[in-house]
């Protein structure tokens, strides 16, 4: 089997948590022929523990030396879209951290280089290949359950002063927006790729507690263009840490109560029986033994790579993700409910994915 040569920018966080230990265990696929961090410390750690003495702090050289395949950016999310630019035009795919970029302004102009280069872009959307995802949207694509009718995605976490300390977190600068992108993200997705299209949504955003620039927390109300609604809450406050998400068909409702990494035993669907009780399905999905998700999605990449297919969540998919985000704030700011389709080059908020957050930080001074 051809082996992807795969680097890692970004030692730390997510990059060590997740990203490095998918790539060693797809050894069989793939090669970690880098790991790029401007912290040294951090660089040798990663390194001591990953296996490998190509360690760099400088991603040209990187490129320049390695000559990845792939490379993984799990850095903060303003350095997002110079980095994919910078790697795409140096010959490689890149798979990315959520959010992306901070503005459908930023999306655009990576998916202009993704087109003029042929290379690809890739978002981290782990929620999607957790286990019992697929197998859910597939019943609810295909129609065994119905019409979807409503959904909700409810994030309530709980993130502490110790975890504003890290110097880009709750800035608009560098962190772009709050708990709706930062930490909602991957509910939200999910529930968007359940569900199917969305065609409007209203909100509220606001930092009601934490000390910071970007909100803490959020709520909004969704339509889709298949008539079905949902509802959203996300927020860093909660004392009881949860990631719950909830879809009503015709013929079931599924849930999944997670936190961080969902799991094929925590989707559960129900079905009204014939004397009108609530009863369990449990033979919905087969088990297919425990999926790590950041390793499925990574397995999924390689997969097409091989194959030398296009792969899955490219930029123009991503774009509708970060577009449904970016509508929410603009709704928040407005009082408004805000149409998809309505955000383009001209309006604050096709620059800015939360364009009247900072008005909003300042009011509360």
């Amino acid at each position: 089997m051809k082996k992807a040569r795969i680097a890692v920018v970004g030692a730390g966080g997510i990059g060590a948590a997740a990203h490095l230990p998918a790539i060693t265990a797809l050894a069989e696929q793939a090669e970690l022929v880098g790991i790029v961090d401007l912290d040294e410390a951090r660089r040798a750690e990663a390194g001591e523990r990953f296996g490998t003495d190509k360690l760099y702090s400088d991603l040209a050289v990187m490129m320049e030396e390695q000559h990845p395949d792939i490379v993984v950016l799990a850095t903060p999310p303003h350095t997002h879209e110079p980095l994919a630019i910078q790697v795409m035009r140096a010959g490689a795919w890149v798979f990315c951290e959520k959010p992306m970029t901070g503005s459908l302004a930023s999306v655009d102009r990576i998916a202009a280089v993704e087109a003029e280069t042929g290379q690809a872009c890739i978002t981290v959307s782990q929620f999607r290949y957790s286990g019992g995802a697929r197998q859910v949207r597939d019943k609810l694509r295909s129609g065994e359950w119905g019409t979807v009718l409503t959904g909700y995605a409810n994030t309530s976490w709980y993130r502490g002063p110790e975890y504003w300390e890290t110097s880009w977190r709750g800035k608009f600068a560098t962190e772009f927006a709050g708990a709706t992108t930062t930490q909602a993200h991957h509910a939200i997705d999910l529930l968007l790729w359940l569900m199917g299209d969305w065609s409007s949504v209203a909100g509220f955003a606001d930092t009601l507690d934490r000390p910071i620039e970007v909100e803490d927390a959020s709520t909004a109300v969704v339509r889709f263009a298949g008539g079905g609604m949902a509802t959203l809450l996300s927020q860093v406050l909660s004392h009881q840490q949860e990631t719950r998400i909830q879809v009503t068909a015709q013929k079931a409702t599924i849930d999944l109560e997670t936190l961080y990494m969902p799991l094929m035993d925590e989707w559960t669907v129900r079905q009204i029986d014939d004397e009108g009780q609530s009863q369990v399905v449990s033979d919905w999905a087969e088990p297919e033994g425990e999926k790590q998700a950041h390793r499925e999605q990574l397995a999924n990449i390689l997969g097409h790579w091989r194959a030398g297919e296009r792969p899955e969540l490219l930029v123009a998919e991503a774009r509708a993700t970060i577009e449904f985000l970016t509508a929410l704030y603009k709704s928040a700011a407005t009082g408004t409910l805000v149409k998809r389709g309505e955000i383009v080059a001209g309006d604050p908020f096709y620059e800015a994915i939360d364009a009247g957050g900072p008005a909003r930080a300042e009011a509360k001074k």
